[in-house]
């Protein structure tokens, strides 16, 4: 007998523990950290800008172009680009999950360099950016003055030259975003003054190139010479004008062409800004703001450990009164969730080993399982590390679950191990070995059928499947070195350890053991009794189909809880058209009317940007960070709770549309915890009609009961100026088309002439007219444009215009036009209800030409939805096929199988009672309960069979086999049982996954032992019946033949 070699060996088996162990401990502490495995879908980002274009402009001259040349790419999910008036476009491309980020970067590079030559020349001339980047936020970071010696323009210009330098060279950082701009050299054209003179927009830009240029003038001396040469002399000169004294002078007209005219004269000129379209504050105080996203594939933790080094590194360098600081690390969270399941696995294991002492009542006997739970967590460990898996709350989850199955393994020899010392009289090795041969083959298969209803899940695919993979391989890990430790430590320690001692009689330990015997007989009598009726048995089954059918049914499904991560962004949309003055001063309302509420710590606010609604001087954003979790107890206190608090405070403001939200629950799977809705416009590029439709679209969710809210920040009102060129007119008086549009941009729109040197970085040079030039539509008038014969001729006498509405932005998903409705579950309602109201919403009311597609969390959910049935499926064939090679019957498992009826219907129960829905966290426990309600059948089944085989009748055999192990089930139930009781009433970050994984299985477990017990002899005496029926045909044919 294997088992035997280790008992007469104890010291062998505990080498083996202690080499298992040590590889573990040095695993755990070189292990990564993160919130989850990699499961998001790679993220690659094109980003450009089309200088003075409109929205639709750039939809149209830049997004057609490279979403045509990038679609269908290999592994591509979807991509979803954002053209913007300020000219801004954005494309990201998401790829399945498990594809190479660097690879997935170089294939849509080799696109864009396709699409290049397709795209306008002021856009080539800018460039396309293509870089791995996630939507996962790392860090918000605030950089301010706080004696106000530096304004922001000098701020900016730091952070751009020095700050933000730095951080993208830090691991893990995929985009570092300024809520600002980089200093310009600003030309700010005198329209009056260039009109009066007589000069063409196309001087002004022929002299700034002309004379701000760095030559390379060579070397005075180089070879090849006479060879005679001493010293070689390489020349230098003036040649960027880097400073705006320097540029005023620039001779725009000699005197000789019709008198001298220096760049001063016709325009001011300074150090400006690249764009004044962003502006920031904390807690109403000036800051340039930056937001860091993480790349795609990096190690959140690691990332945000290497913006802090970096930071560090740059602290001694900051001016005098320039302050840095991390406004939010969003990492804290993951930090301080995997720090609360770390204690909940060690609390897990006090309770566990306080209950096998109740159990046991002999300190000897509880050191046993108390030994073998960290060695088989900690050799888990080990081959976590060699595959390369990283500590995160899935891996952690499975260790804690794990620990009620190791520790029932151990349970099950040193209970067996007792039981024969004192009813046999035998020494603790002699018992020991005797019930090694007895159990060895039930710890085997219950190891193996766990085994396969786990191994063969870590195959999935998707991002479910990774979900599923991490979790289940863990746990399988666990289960196997359990059986590795039941097979050799705990033999060895039971034949080395224990001792015969008698059973309390007093105190609680007395009044235990009788009630346990007391419950053990009462259970028999139930047994005993039903089991003489086969049809009260079939009966009991098929009220237990029809309850977990019932219960199944009605559940509802989701795919990740939210959690309470310590921060809500505020999405902030005024009347488009509205100025960047009036957002802020709806940002400072908003500001001053949440700023006391005791949970928040600090508040961030941004004018320009939302993560939501883009770019636009009509759009705002806020970051509320809140306090920390330990600082923030009560329910009133949870994020969710206090983002309600804080909209009803600012529900009334008539100045703007407000909506607050959460972080995804899946870092990098969208911007916000909302369902991700596009409606799509597959043969209509009327913005106006999909505004309509959309809109007609969200009034309708919003009468959904299982809709809370749904809003869109999509819109085609922000007003527009339509220039008509009278062309016929142009072209008599000798203006050309392209002069006009030329002078436009230059005027209105700006131009990026060429570029200059501050410090050691390059700056744009930009022209554009003065403020009173662009001020209003009527300051067209006073704009020129040169004709062919040298005569300046007024703007306004050769274009017409119109106001017309058009979107400030324009999405596209899928290479179509595109708007996002975001909508929130109503409470009473899961996500998955949710999703499927809005789809059959869309499915009756988008008029023709239109349609609808998931994109971000809700699509992986969308993906998901159906999975558990097949899943569970699976994992009870396999279980079944499993046991029926194991006892060569296909009759005998199904008592097995059909046992764990009474576990899922506890599960669906205990959803059902706390109105929880069944996401992948409770899939997750079910699957496990699929396997903990077998392994305690299969230990009475293997009992009873053996007496049954040994000639007792069913009954007999069943009261036997439930008689036998009744105190070793209802231990091993116990300390699972109590093992997740701290999932249930989990506090804190991350609170809500704990729950969620916590709340099937226990209330499974307990439903399935209590009933179980009863339910598995029953089982058992109903499918043996049938088994012994059809044998008896068998015997009774052939005897006729």
């Amino acid at each position: 007998m294997f088992s035997k070699f280790f008992i007469e060996r104890p010291r062998f088996a505990v080498v083996i523990a202690i080499v298992m162990a040590l590889a573990g401990l040095v695993s755990v502490f070189t292990m990564p950290i993160g919130m989850y495995p990699e499961i998001a879908p790679p993220e690659i980002r094109v980003s450009t800008v089309y200088v003075g274009a409109s929205a639709e402009t750039v939809a149209k001259n830049v997004g057609i172009p490279l979403e045509k040349n990038i679609n269908g790419i290999e592994n591509m999910l979807y991509m979803s680009s954002s053209s913007y008036n300020s000219g801004a476009y954005q494309l990201s491309i998401a790829f399945e999950t498990g594809t190479d980020p660097d690879l997935d970067q170089v294939k849509v590079q080799n696109r864009v360099q396709q699409a290049l030559s397709s795209l306008p020349s002021e856009v080539q001339t800018y460039g396309v950016t293509v870089e791995r980047r996630s939507s996962d936020i790392l860090a918000f970071m605030q950089v301010t003055s706080p004696k106000g010696t530096y304004d922001s323009n000098y701020l900016n210009n730091y952070v751009e030259n020095n700050i933000k330098i730095a951080l993208s060279r830090a691991y893990g950082v995929g985009e570092v975003n300024i809520m600002g701009s980089a200093t310009s050299m600003r030309v700010w054209i005198d329209a009056d003054k260039v009109a009066a003179l007589n000069i063409p927009i196309s001087a002004i830009k022929a002299a700034i190139t002309s004379q701000n240029v760095q030559p390379s003038l060579g070397s005075i001396g180089s070879a090849p010479g006479d060879g005679k040469q001493v010293l070689v002399y390489s020349l230098e000169t003036q040649g960027r004008l880097n400073d705006p004294k320097d540029f005023e002078n620039i001779i725009v007209r000699t005197a000789e062409e019709g008198g001298l005219v220096r760049l001063k004269d016709i325009a001011r000129v300074e150090l400006g800004s690249e764009d004044y379209l962003m502006n920031s504050t904390v807690d109403g105080q000036p800051a340039v703001s930056i937001m860091i996203n993480k790349s795609s594939g990096a190690n959140s933790i690691n990332a945000m450990k290497a913006v802090r080094a970096e930071l560090a590194k740059l602290e001694r360098f900051y001016p005098e009164d320039l302050e840095v600081k991390i406004f939010k690390d969003t990492t804290e969270f993951i930090s301080a969730s995997i720090e609360e399941v770390f204690f909940t696995l060690f609390l897990t294991f006090l309770l566990v080993v306080l209950v096998c002492y109740v159990f046991l009542q002999d300190w000897r006997a509880t050191l046993v399982p108390s030994i073998a739970i960290p060695v088989s967590i900690l050799a888990t460990f080990a081959m976590m590390k060699t595959l390369g898996f990283n500590l995160n709350i899935l891996t952690l989850f499975g260790l804690v679950l794990a620990i009620g199955l190791v520790v029932d393994d151990a349970i099950v020899v040193v209970e067996r191990t007792l039981a024969l010392m004192q009813a046999e009289k035998l020494k603790a090795k002699e018992a020991a070995i005797k019930a090694m041969s007895q159990v060895s083959s039930a710890v085997v298969a219950t190891t193996l059928v766990l085994l396969a209803i786990f191994v063969p899940i870590a195959f999935m695919g998707g991002i479910t499947g990774k979900i599923y993979q991490q979790f289940a391989i863990t746990i399988a890990f666990a289960v196997g070195f359990s059986a590795i430790n039941a097979l050799t430590l705990s033999p060895a320690l039971s034949a080395t350890f224990l001792r015969p001692f008698e059973q309390k009689e007093t105190g609680f330990l007395g009044w235990f053991n009788r009630f346990i015997q007391g419950a053990t007989n009462k259970y028999l009598v139930a047994v005993g009794y039903i089991g003489r009726k086969i049809s009260v048995i079939v009966f009991m089954l098929l009220i237990l189909f029809a309850l977990n059918a019932f219960f199944i049914k009605i559940t509802p499904t989701s795919f990740l809880p939210d959690e309470d991560q310590g921060i809500i962004m505020v999405n902030v949309q005024l009347p488009e058209g509205a100025s960047n003055v009036r957002t802020k001063a709806v940002n400072e309302k908003i500001l001053e009317a949440i700023k006391d509420h005791p949970a928040i710590e600090s508040v961030m606010t941004m004018e320009g940007f939302s993560i939501m609604a883009g770019q636009g001087e009509n759009v705002g954003f806020a970051v509320i960070s809140l306090k920390n979790w330990a600082e923030r107890k009560g329910d009133d206190m949870y994020s969710t709770n206090v983002l309600r608090n804080l909209m009803a405070r600012v529900s009334n403001f008539s100045e703007a549309k407000i909506q607050m939200f959460e972080m995804p629950a899946i870092p990098g799977l969208g911007s916000t915890n909302a369902m991700d809705f596009k409606i799509q416009a597959v043969d209509n590029t009327d913005m106006k009609d999909l505004e309509k439709t959309v809109n007609a679209f969200t009034r309708q969710a919003m009468a959904l009961p299982q809709i809370s809210l749904a809003y869109s920040t999509f819109n085609a009102q922000t007003p527009h100026a339509y220039i008509e060129i009278d062309r016929e007119k142009a072209e008599s008086l000798g203006v050309a088309v392209g002069d006009i549009y030329s002078t436009l941009q230059t005027y209105i729109g700006s131009s990026h002439i060429n570029d200059i040197n501050i410090g050691t970085q390059v700056n744009k040079v930009k022209i554009q007219a003065d403020w009173k030039y662009r001020k209003d539509l009527d300051s067209l008038n006073k704009i020129y444009v040169q004709s062919g014969k040298g005569e300046m001729v007024p703007l306004g006498s050769l274009i017409k215009m119109k106001t017309v509405l058009l979107p400030r932005g324009i999405d596209r998903y899928n290479q179509y036009p595109a708007a996002t409705v975001n909508a929130v579950a109503a409470n009473g309602y899961s996500s998955g209800e949710a999703m499927q109201a809005l789809e059959d919403l869309a499915t009756q009311t988008l008029p023709k030409g239109y349609t609808y597609a998931w994109s971000g969390t809700s699509l992986q959910e969308k993906n998901n939805q159906g999975q558990i049935f097949y899943i569970i499926a699976f994992a009870a064939l396999f279980a079944y096929l499993f046991m029926v090679a194991q006892y060569e019957s296909w009759m005998i498992p199904l008592a097995v199988m059909l046992s764990v009826l009474t576990a899922m219907l506890g599960a669906t129960c205990g959803l059902f009672v706390t109105n929880m829905s069944l996401s992948i966290y409770a899939q997750l426990g079910l699957v496990l309960l699929v396997g903990l309600a077998a392994k305690n059948a299969i230990l009475i089944v293997e009992f009873a069979r053996e007496a049954h085989i040994e000639g007792k009748s069913i009954l007999t055999a069943a009261l036997y086999g439930t008689r036998e192990r009744y105190r070793a089930v209802l231990m091993t139930a116990c300390t699972f049982i109590l093992g997740v009781a701290p999932l249930v009433w989990a506090t804190g970050a991350s609170a809500g996954s704990r729950v969620a994984v916590g709340v099937p299985v226990f209330t499974g477990m307990v439903v399935g032992t209590l009933a179980g017990l009863v339910f598995i002899p029953l089982m058992y005496i109903l499918i043996q019946t049938i088994t012994d029926h059809k044998k008896v045909k068998g015997k009774n044919a052939e005897s006729k033949d």
